[in-house]
């Protein structure tokens, strides 16, 4: 058995009486006794502990060393938030300034359980239930919710293997629209707002965005063999830059087997149409997140247009009352991405009914 106090006096000891007027030191645990209770590797804790701060709080008479109760809990939580993929400073920070109950109720303690074995049994049974297919709406908003955060610090930290990694995982554990509107897009804007109040340098806001990039396109790689049929064409309008969401719209329809053109972003009105014309889809998807003028070139080109397209337009740049003229083109306003799916994915067939 592993003595946690081998340097104190006795009066320190379990079951020894203080000297009268003599202060009862907080009993302590050595990071070996530590490691052992948590299963926590020992250099690892000392690793915690130097570079980041998460360590013993406690000295012994003898200037040793030792882990408090809430300090077992700070590793507890630290270790909770690293193996979800929170980069190990940014979990840090969020441990250190979480008070001793705020700790408590993160880790689901049982207050009256000072060892808290009970409590890092149900942290620990509560991340598997995370992990299972079908959780309910709370724990995967919670999720949600650490994965924006674990990507922001990831941002911060310009930690490109741990950003995949919880791009991945949010792949992994939702489609890609959920992953967008959960995921991708809140830490994006994160990152944007962080940019622009001067907090996160401009790389830090490139590399966030091509990694998504890449992993989304590995989405497209990974389902080329199953789409088919005419191409729905995605992009966006000219001098229009952001083009992500195109992206992620072109990883889901992937996953629905429908084939896509992908032309990117600032497409010139006349190369549109061609490729229109040339690839004679069924739709089209037009991404404007810039102000759009209510003459857009675009529609007047639509003109040329002879066989059944439906135009399906996005984004928050496109002014209201916009109108086609009559003929084979539909055109069509979507608000959020699912409708956007939910469109271009039964598109093909609209005008064959």
């Amino acid at each position: 058995m592993i003595d946690m106090y081998p340097h104190e006096a006795a009066s320190s000891r379990p079951g020894s009486d203080p000297e009268p007027g003599e202060t009862v030191p907080e009993l302590g645990w050595p990071v070996g006794a530590v490691a052992e209770r948590l299963g926590i590797a020992a250099p690892t804790l000392r690793s915690w502990d130097r570079r980041h701060g998460v360590g013993p709080s406690l000295r012994t008479s003898g200037n040793h060393r030792r882990y408090t109760e809430l300090d077992i809990r700070r590793v507890l939580l630290m270790s909770r938030l690293t193996a979800q993929g929170v980069p190990a400073q940014s979990a840090a920070d969020s441990v250190l300034a979480t008070d001793a109950a705020t700790l408590a109720e993160r880790l689901d303690l049982d207050l009256d359980d000072p060892a808290g074995h009970g409590g890092a049994v149900r942290a620990a049974a509560g991340r598997v239930e995370d992990d299972v297919a079908g959780a309910a709406d709370a724990a995967d908003a919670a999720d949600a919710a650490d994965l924006v955060d674990a990507i922001v610090g990831a941002a911060r930290s310009l930690d490109p293997r741990t950003m995949a990694l919880l791009y991945r995982q949010a792949l992994r554990r939702r489609d890609v629209g959920r992953a967008w509107v959960e995921v991708f897009a809140p830490a994006l804007r994160r990152v944007g707002d962080l940019w622009q109040e001067g907090r996160l340098g401009v790389q830090s806001e490139h590399l966030t965005s091509e990694l998504l990039q890449s992993e989304l396109r590995a989405v497209v790689r990974a389902n080329r063999l199953r789409v088919a049929g005419a191409p729905v064409v995605l992009a966006s309008a000219d001098d229009e830059q952001h083009h992500l969401p195109l992206l992620a719209l072109e990883a889901e329809l992937a996953r629905h087997g429908v084939a896509s053109l992908f032309l990117g972003p600032r497409v010139p009105t006349d190369a549109l149409v061609s490729a229109l014309r040339e690839s004679q889809s069924r739709a089209v998807f037009l991404w404007a997140s810039l102000p759009r003028p209510q003459a857009e070139p675009f529609w007047r080109e639509l003109e040329v247009v002879d066989w059944p397209l439906e135009v399906v337009i996005g984004g928050p740049g496109w002014p209201t009352g916009i109108t086609v003229r009559r003929g084979p083109v539909l055109l069509t306003r979507v608000d959020d991405f699912s409708t956007a799916v939910r469109v271009l994915v039964s598109a093909p067939d609209a005008f064959a009914r």
